[in-house]
């Protein structure tokens, strides 16, 4: 029968005893004392590892020596703790320090990878460790077994297991990094968000997310477009009637790519001839966005503005091979308009008007022409006459403190001077051609009639200031407007068109 007196009078008298019983007490201590100040946590820890190892010296017990059994079965497990502890302290030591002095430079993520990856090994090495020193048990069987196991797992886990590879993989070469654009083979395109062992998460454009597995993506072919910057090209063809020399095409193509404020400068946009015959010419137009989020919109803008550019020069798009050609009442008509009623046909304020009455209006205009690089309005200039853009591209500027600012730029069709007419003030914009430019004026006495007669237009010519005021496009003074709620412009410039109309009443 154990005499459980006598082991316990043995063990108090062994000192290896008496430090596991402080270090379980100072292990609980730091927990539950410490746990809001994890510096002073490891500088103990350390403290614990340095006393520990003393301790087993002195005890001629080495760490990395199988355990002499004492035959006292509690001591002997006191002293198999104590090794274990040394161990783990041991790896614990060797794992801070990996990560804190281990730095991958510029490259955090693959940094923490690096060191997840290291304090594993360190982990398992310690394990190993403890079962060959502290359990005396022969690693060789032990490798042997788990060698199968490994096999075993290998085979269930096989396509788990190629994802965390193909991760580890993604993650050091680096092809994308969370917010980049990628469009990967199969159809899936989007920004990054989120990078793991196992997948990547992708947001759509449709904002869906995609949950892509990465050894799916290591097999596939990946496009970054966020890569080597954030610049994304679109290509587009237009096909011209066959009767439009390819030079004016590519021309006037290249003033509608002018007038698209969203596509960059550099790289520079380039028109290219594909192929011509009888029937049309196919031109390519490349042209280059800041980043993927904005290419639809500028790819819907940039043929919104080629329709017009093309309207107004006159110019006629391809008839499809498999349809026939306008019927001849069409072409009647088509001949009848002239470029200013066509002109007129583009500008948003005239739409309503009948053919006769656009007629009217292009009898009254009176055109002038501008070079490239020549100002049409300086600031301080009051503009009396609303002012329609013809052909070219005209760029409205403004002066702030950090530089010359652009606010827009305008093409066939659009207009401006109405604000000056109806307020007076003077415009606090430079407008530049950035092309040849042809202006067509129409006088405030010619322009009043219709304003009067047809109420809808001067609505519409209020709508289209309010909005322009709204994005902060207005070439003359925001001080007009300042205090005027956004739900309320359209009014405000209706009652001042209204005093327009009092006064030359009264006139």
């Amino acid at each position: 029968m154990i005499d459980f007196l006598a082991v316990i009078q043995k063990a108090v008298q062994d000192p290896l005893v008496v430090a596991f019983g402080l270090l379980v007490l100072g292990g609980l201590t730091t927990h539950f004392l410490l746990k809001k100040y994890p510096f002073v946590r490891a500088v103990l820890r350390v403290i614990f590892l340095i006393l520990l190892t003393v301790v087993l010296v002195n005890a001629d017990i080495v760490p990395y020596q199988p355990l002499q059994f004492t035959g006292t079965p509690f001591v002997d497990a006191v002293h198999g703790s104590l090794k274990v502890a040394w161990w783990l302290f041991a790896a614990w030591f060797v794992v801070g320090f990996l990560r804190a002095f281990v730095i991958v430079e510029h490259r955090p993520r693959e940094g923490k990878l690096l060191k997840d990856l290291m304090a594993g090994l360190v982990y398992i090495v310690a394990a190993f460790a403890i079962i060959a020193y502290v359990f005396d048990l022969p690693i060789q069987g032990l490798l042997a077994t788990s060698g199968a196991v490994a096999i075993i797992l290998g085979l269930a886990l096989q396509s788990t297991l190629g994802d965390v590879f193909s991760g580890v993989v993604l993650s050091f070469s680096r092809p994308y990094r969370p917010g980049d654009w990628i469009n990967l083979e199969g159809g899936t395109d989007g920004r990054v968000i989120e990078m793991n062992w196992r997948a990547t998460h992708v947001l759509t454009g449709r904002r869906d997310l995609a949950i892509v597995p990465n050894s799916t993506i290591a097999k596939s072919k990946i496009v970054n477009v966020s890569s080597p910057s954030g610049i994304h090209g679109v290509t587009i063809t237009v096909q011209l009637d066959a009767k439009t020399p390819p030079a004016t095409g590519t021309a006037i193509l290249e003033q509608a790519i002018l007038n698209c404020r969203l596509i960059v400068a550099t790289p520079a946009p380039t028109v290219t001839i594909k192929s011509i015959n009888a029937t049309f010419t196919e031109f390519e137009i490349t042209f280059f966005v800041e980043e993927l989020s904005s290419a639809r919109n500028a790819q819907n803008q940039l043929f919104d503005l080629i329709f017009r550019h093309l309207a107004a020069s006159g110019i006629d798009l391809a008839t499809a091979e498999s349809q026939p050609g306008p019927n001849g009442g069409d072409k009647a008509f088509q001949k009848s308009e002239n470029s200013l009623e066509r002109l007129l046909g583009l500008v948003a304020i005239f739409v309503s008007l009948t053919t006769e009455e656009r007629k009217r209006i292009a009898a009254k205009l009176k055109p002038k022409s501008y070079d490239k690089g020549e100002i049409l309005v300086e600031p301080g200039v009051t503009l009396h006459s609303l002012f329609i853009v013809g052909s070219g591209v005209l760029s409205f500027t403004r002066e702030e403190s950090e530089g010359e600012i652009e606010q827009l730029r305008m093409g066939p069709g659009d207009h401006f001077g109405e604000i000056g007419m109806l307020t007076g003030a003077p415009a606090t914009s430079k407008i530049t051609a950035l092309s040849p430019a042809t202006i067509y004026e129409l006088a405030h006495d010619d322009l009043s009639p219709i304003l009067q007669g047809r109420p809808e237009v001067g609505q519409g010519l209020c709508r289209a200031l309010a909005q322009r005021q709204a994005a902060g496009q207005l070439a003359t003074s925001s001080e007009l407007v300042e205090g005027v709620p956004a739900n309320r412009l359209t009014t405000w410039f209706s009652d001042r068109l209204h005093r327009l109309y009092d006064t030359a009443s009264a006139e």
